[in-house]
């Protein structure tokens, strides 16, 4: 505990600062507003002939300091809007300055994804982005999420992303200052669905890889904060494709008390699952409801409430496999004919309501409550018989009838039962107060957490007519797995968090600073967690921001992390625990009067009572024992601006290395001269090492013509770690190929076609378009199928992703 008392202490010393020596500068001052005289946010603000700029804070307010040399000309620039220049001569106003833009006439101002830094340590991401990304995943807020800094996914079928390191349970998702959850049973991709977030209810979204603030929860990797709509006015939108249909409507009652949004989801992705090696009958069905309601009874009383209920289905009945696998000089072909079928279910809701009191203008208090409950159930009985064949390309005519050579023969059988309760109820109550320059906020939040967990799972695997593993005595299963348990408990949560802003002659600063705790019932384990950031702006570089952030993230067992190998529960499990440092900075810049942005991060992140974990599809399975040390250290880059005016793209580049040490293992070798010696593995590779992660968008449109659009979208990941099913851990060190994917989309606004002529609108926007994902049809692999020869040698055969596809997308907003 001397660290976590050391860096407390240093937290606690931020704000006594030595003061810096001013420079003579002229300070500018003001506002800038969209033609209805509403405050605009991210607005590009740079001195003309000079690197010194700013941009504009959620206020539409600016200040920026520069050189006394007259004439001072501001060039203003923003996505969707007209760039303008304001020219102050000697003995003008400087300070309080009203500057209007206007709306561009061209319809090519899409998005804006500068993603300027907000509250210290979250990128702010336009969620429109997620109707023109082109996404298999059918155009969700995470498929967006998986091009940030840090972020790496190899699952196109999954929502699911890694985060600087970790795996897919050390996300934190906030929608309305709530936390949600996703499904427990998913074991892959094609079963899960539809995420919760409904990108047309969304109004902002934040992001931030590491180094968060207080207010966010107890958990290693990232947090995704997403805020639903209040609407003013009516409006709506469909969409159909071949992957499903959105619909939603908005709108305010005539008082403008009542505000409402609502929007339901179909998804299908038997389209998708047609391109899988493993042909058969998928019938994947997922549908989604949800509305936000708010209602303000004066202007100090507002009451809010979010419900969801989702359905995800999953059948499928397999037939058949093939796959080709190996080099040229050593091909190997796997044929398997299935029997049997999978059914997978999965029912979940979602009900919260929100009471926000405004005392004053200084002082504000909101009461949560909200309820989540799963039921999960997950039946399949799979027969697969294999034949492992040696494709010989040099005797094909001399010696084989069909050119191969079958080296293994066998079969398997899966079995399972398995379903899962799971319950989560909270109540919170949150204050926000301002004293002069600070604002505190704190919450304290009471949860309650059950669930009835049932699990009947089995495979049996023979190989040319002998059961693996073989015992003269009994049958004995390759795998099983039973347990049923029920269990219930109670944690207590709370943080207290600072932030302010200090002025000097050298630039601003920025403090955000605090402590969290977390106590759970289970294990009685308290928690205590400080944490702190600081940004920095310099005086005469108003265009650069640094900053720096450092905290403990301890992430207490939720569920999963309780369960050991063999069906019980680890009543001696702790929180795993981690430090985070990280160092960044961003810097705005203008090319040929376009505005850019380069962001870069470099982090470490020192862990220990790790539970270590295999990772099989997108299924994680713990060990149940805090029984490794490890590190997670790495750089993000990010360069982001408009290539072609009026329309953002980005890069993102990350090089990373996590590495865990499990405690006392070790394994016996034996040397040639038949010597035995004990070799301890040391720090190995966790399952999330991807060391090496590349994320390119694109946006363009045709010069004369900016109503059609091209999108493109593009994904290197290096290969992750894997080994042999149900090794010991210090065996995964193999790698997978790498995730490579190229998806292109090109869209086409009618809108004008519809409207002309016409007095009345009929569309806001109305557009068709055209997507191919996997562009150049590269086979991606998820997992491994493992298969034995007559040599009782192992071959593990890649799980491939889906192929290429082309969908087409309808989209009306009115």
């Amino acid at each position: 505990m001397g660290t976590r008392y050391t860096l407390f202490l240093l937290i606690l010393t931020l704000c006594f600062t030595a003061g810096i020596k001013g420079q003579n500068t002229v300070v500018i001052t003001g506002t800038i507003t969209d033609s209805a005289g509403i405050p605009v946010e991210q607005v590009n603000i740079v001195i003309k002939g000079t690197t010194a700029g700013t941009i504009t804070d959620k206020k539409g307010r600016f200040t920026i300091r520069t050189k006394p040399v007259y004439p001072i000309t501001l060039q203003i620039s923003s996505v969707g809007y007209n760039t303008k220049e304001y020219t102050i001569n000697k003995g003008d106003k400087t300070s309080d300055i009203k500057i209007g833009l206007t709306i561009k006439n061209e319809q090519i101002a899409e998005v804006n994804v500068k993603g300027d830094r907000t509250n210290g340590s979250l990128t702010k991401i336009d969620a429109n982005l997620a109707n023109v990304l082109p996404d298999a995943g059918g155009g969700n807020i995470e498929g967006l999420v998986k091009t940030q800094l840090g972020v790496t996914s190899n699952n196109e079928l999954s929502s699911s992303y890694r985060v600087r390191g970790g795996n897919y349970d050390e996300n934190l998702v906030y929608v309305n200052d709530i936390e949600v959850y996703r499904p427990f049973l998913i074991r892959a991709g094609q079963q899960e669905g539809l995420s919760f977030v409904n990108p047309d209810l969304v109004s902002s979204v934040k992001f931030s890889p590491g180094g968060f603030n207080t207010e966010y929860g107890d958990k290693m990797s990232s947090v995704l904060d997403i805020k639903y709509k209040q609407p003013e006015e009516f409006a709506g939108s469909a969409s159909v494709s071949l992957l499903g249909a959105t619909a939603h409507v908005e709108g305010t009652d005539k008082n403008k008390k009542l505000s409402y949004i609502a929007g339901i989801r179909y998804k299908t992705n038997k389209y998708m699952l047609g391109t899988m090696d493993v042909s058969g009958d998928y019938n994947p069905d997922f549908f989604d409801a949800q509305a936000y309601l708010t209602y303000h009874f004066n202007k100090t009383w507002m009451l809010e409430g979010l419900g969801y209920y989702s359905r995800n289905s999953y059948n499928f009945i397999p037939e058949d496999r093939e796959t080709e696998f190996g080099t040229i000089n050593e091909a190997k072909k796997l044929k398997i004919y299935f029997e049997g079928e999978e059914k997978d279910l999965f029912n979940t809701g979602f009900a919260s309501v929100a009471l926000t009191h405004l005392r004053n203008t200084k002082n504000r208090y909101k009461v949560l409550v909200s309820a989540f409950r799963t039921v999960e159930e997950e039946t399949y009985d799979i027969l697969g018989q294999y034949w492992l064949q040696e494709m010989d390309k040099v005797q094909e005519e001399e010696q084989y009838e069909e050119g191969v050579s079958n080296i293994g023969v066998g079969s398997y059988l899966q079995h399972a039962r398995n379903s899962l309760v799971g319950d989560v109820q909270n109540i919170a109550l949150r204050g926000k107060h301002r004293f002069n320059e600070h604002l505190v906020t704190w919450q304290v939040k009471y949860q309650h957490e059950s669930f009835s967990d049932y699990i009947n799972e089995w495979e049996m695997q023979d190989s040319a007519g002998y059961s693996i593993p073989s015992s003269p005595e009994k049958l004995e299963l390759a795998y099983s797995l039973n347990m049923d348990i029920d269990i219930s408990t109670h944690r207590m949560t709370g943080y207290l968090q600072d932030e302010y802003q200090w002025k000097t002659d050298a630039g601003n600063l920025f403090f955000n600073y605090g402590v969290r705790f977390n106590y759970w019932s289970f294990n009685n384990e308290l928690l205590i967690s400080p944490r702190a950031n600081v940004s920095f702006i310099p005086a005469d570089k108003q265009n650069l921001r640094l900053r720096a952030s450092v905290g403990v993230y301890d992430q207490s067992p939720f569920y999963k992390e309780l369960r050991l190998p063999d069906g019980t529960i680890n009543h001696d499990i702790k929180a795993q625990k981690s430090i985070h440092y990280v160092l960044g900075g961003d810097l705005y810049f203008n090319i040929n009067e376009k505005p850019f942005k380069f962001t870069t991060e470099a982090y470490y992140k020192h862990m220990k009572d790790l539970i270590p974990y295999y990772i099989d599809n997108v299924r994680i399975r713990y060990t149940g024992v805090n029984s490794a040390k490890g590190y997670a250290t790495g750089i993000d880059m990010k360069v982001s601006g408009e290539l072609v005016k009026g329309l953002e793209s980005w890069a993102t580049l990350s090089v990373m290395q996590t590495k865990e040490d499990i405690l006392n293992d070790f394994y016996i070798e034996t040397d040639e001269d038949g010597n035995q010696h004990i070799v301890y593995p040391g720090y190995i590779p966790r399952p999330s090492d991807q060391r090496v992660n590349f994320s390119l968008f694109f946006q363009d449109y045709l010069p004369q013509n900016p109503t059609f659009k091209v999108h493109l979208n593009m994904i290197f990941g290096s290969g992750l770690p894997f080994g042999p099913p149900r090794s010991p851990r210090y065996k995964a060190t193999l790698r997978m190929p790498p995730y490579r994917r190229v998806d292109i989309g090109f869209s086409k606004d009618f809108t004008s076609v519809f409207d002309k002529n016409r007095k009345n609108k009929t569309f806001k926007r109305f557009w068709v378009g055209l997507e191919i994902f996997n562009l150049f049809n590269i086979n991606n692999t998820i997992s491994y199928f493992w298969v034995t020869d007559v040599d009782n040698r192992q071959y593990a055969v890649p799980n491939y992703l889906t192929s290429r596809r082309i969908n087409l997308n309808l989209h009306a907003e009115f």
